[in-house]
């Protein structure tokens, strides 16, 4: 007797509604009508709106698009659908796909920071891979050129493209903030790089490489004022648009008398004059690099100098002691194998370097011992003087907290709000880090609280050494520095705190016109909820249109100045990992475009740069 089979229990329907993400994913639009979807292949029409009808015809017609990864380069494609380019529609000729690919090996050598003679490297491997694993495809790698002609002409490309990209999105602006970064602390031909960051009215933010300014020549202040300015317009970005500039604080960007900075306030504040605006461009000088100007404010015994010579000595004289082997080896990889007395200088005060030397001092003082040679007298000196080593030990700690500030100031996504916040904090810390030194408590010290324990017979001593005056001095002045080079935010904090968190702002504290919305705002439930459950930029993207007009115009001015670092590390490592290779490129245009591909947050468009016969892609 056949067994009765089970009821298979009913699958709950799937909901006939259209989903925005569906777009992206399977190239789908929802119908005017609102009944059922459209494809912006084919433009036929898909009645039931169930994802799975939706995907069996992208499946089934259209799958070859996903050539197209995820992000950037989807939405691109999306976006000449929905124009209708029927070139965008249709699947790639074999050659447009060997383009493709070469702009992808491209795309990843520079990156890399890689020769573009490498190029010929990736197609020997290529050659392996094919004719061992798939030899019947093995003439398929004969149609990619990568020759290092043609991974140039690429670079250039990938450049361009990306900063089509920018063009493209600079219009949309609410407000935008410049971030100039001259790296004079690098061993390497000088350069003001300059970045961008744009908010628009969705409050989505973009930080790009708007310009490169070549310092090499000493231009003057005026000159390389010419050349932002010319950037600014190509990207039609309006001068009373500017709300905040950020810099590393170098006489040539901050000077108080004919600084680049300043010059720019001018221009900024003669823009505003005819839109009725006369509010200080803010200046920020010390955002960019902290690690570098606080270690140097702290280092009171030039300990960084004496050590980076003993390393210089290192790289010349050969050592046996594995640690320090792999302590220069470290350095050399950091920058690229060109290795100056101003780049070990430079990498000491950044990260744990100095404080992997304190950890070898002990190797470190037998090596120099051996080799009895010193470039600055007796170098075995330092390394048995206390106070010198206590002087070294402080550097060391206080090297730590502001590496735990930098990272703070290094987190993307947020707002400069923050800033202030982290910066105000850290003042704190100064104090209290003095109270400690005062009180003979190394417990905020543990380099310092290590030697101590070393020299457990002058143990005393060293608590004594530490609370003396210098250090105390030391901190001070890196406290007044800090307060000096956020005080212009401190001057918009009130915009920012308004912007963090409208709803506990005191409105009595508000500028007179934008009061009346506050309250407005303070008054609905319904705003109060979607602000805690929402991030902020989608929370005032999300405000009813043309409500709180005056308030959003504030806080598209706080939201588009600079809040972290991170472009400008991007770039400094980028630049210090490959110091021989940038150095050596001809055409400033291909620096340029090395820059940007390193430095962005957009995707290259291959295929555009694949369709168009205007540029040269071979």
């Amino acid at each position: 007797m056949w067994a009765t089979p089970k009821r298979r229990r009913a699958e709950p329907e799937e909901p006939h509604v259209f989903r925005n993400e569906w777009t992206q994913r399977y190239l789908v639009v929802e119908r005017d009508d609102g009944e059922g979807a459209e494809c912006l292949v084919c433009h036929r029409p898909i009645v039931a709106t169930r994802e799975r009808d939706v995907r069996r015809h992208y499946e089934a017609e259209h799958e070859h698009y996903e050539a197209y990864p995820a992000g950037g380069e989807r939405a691109a494609l999306v976006e000449r659908l929905r124009r209708g380019d029927a070139s965008a529609a249709a699947a790639l000729s074999d050659e447009e796909r060997a383009v493709r690919a070469s702009l992808g090996v491209a795309h990843l050598l520079a990156l890399h920071g890689r020769g573009w003679g490498e190029g010929s490297l990736v197609r020997s491997c290529l050659e392996v891979v094919m004719r061992e694993a798939l030899p019947e495809h093995c003439n398929l790698v004969d149609e990619v050129d990568l020759s290092p002609e043609s991974m140039a002409q690429k670079t250039l490309g990938l450049g361009r493209n990306l900063h089509a990209q920018l063009l493209d999105r600079a219009p949309n602006f609410r407000a935008y903030s410049l971030a100039l970064d001259d790296q004079a602390f690098l061993g390497t031909e000088k350069c003001l790089m300059v970045f961008l960051r744009g908010v628009d009215h969705d409050y989505e933010v973009d930080e790009e490489l708007l310009t490169v300014v070549n310092l090499a020549d000493n231009p003057s202040v005026t000159l390389a004022m010419r050349f932002i300015g010319e950037s600014m317009a190509r990207l039609g970005l309006a001068w009373d648009k500017l709300v905040g500039v950020a810099s590393t604080g170098t006489g040539f960007l901050a000077s108080e008398d004919c600084g680049l900075v300043q010059l720019m306030q001018e221009r900024a504040a003669e823009s505003r004059r005819g839109v009725g605006g006369h509010s200080p461009l803010p200046h920020c000088a010390g955002l960019l690099h902290l690690e570098m100007m606080g270690s140097i404010e702290l280092d009171v015994g030039g300990v960084v100098d004496a050590v980076a010579g003993w390393l210089a000595l290192l790289r010349t004289r050969g050592v046996s002691s594995l640690g320090l082997k792999l302590l220069v080896e470290e350095a050399e990889m950091h920058h690229g194998g060109e290795v100056s007395l101003r780049c070990l200088t430079n990498w000491l005060r950044r990260g744990k370097a100095l404080k992997r030397v304190f950890g070898l001092r002990r190797e470190l003082e037998v090596f120099l011992a051996q080799t009895g040679a010193a470039p600055n007298g007796d170098l075995r000196d330092p390394l048995q003087d206390p106070d010198w080593l206590c002087d070294m030990s402080f550097l060391v700690d206080m090297q730590a907290h502001l590496a735990e500030l930098a990272a703070e100031l290094r987190v993307p996504g947020t707002f400069a709000f923050t800033v202030m916040d982290h910066v105000c904090a850290f003042g704190d810390k100064l104090q209290l880090l003095r109270a400690h030194l005062s009180a003979g408590d190394l417990t905020l010290f543990p380099a310092s609280r290590e030697l101590s324990g070393e020299l457990d017979h002058q143990g005393q001593a060293v608590r004594e050494v530490l609370a003396s005056h210098r250090y105390q001095e030391g901190l001070a002045r890196l406290h007044a520095k800090l307060q000096k080079q956020f005080e212009d935010l401190s001057v918009v904090k009130r915009d920012l705190d308004m912007f963090a968190d409208p709803f506990s702002f005191p409105v009595e504290s508000a500028p007179l016109h934008i009061r009346e919305e506050l309250i407005r705002m303070k008054s609905s439930a319904t705003l109060l909820s979607e602000y805690q459950e929402e991030n902020l930029g989608a929370f005032y993207a999300g405000l009813p249109p043309g409500c709180y007009t005056e308030l959003q115009a504030v806080t598209f001015r706080a939201a588009s100045l600079f809040d972290s670092s991170c472009i400008s590390d991007r770039a400094y490592n980028y630049v210090l990992r490959n110091q021989t290779r940038l150095n050596h490129l001809r055409a400033e245009d291909h620096f340029h475009a090395l820059l940007r591909i390193a430095t962005t947050n957009y995707e290259p468009h291959l295929d555009d740069l694949v369709r168009s016969r205007s540029r040269p892609l071979a």
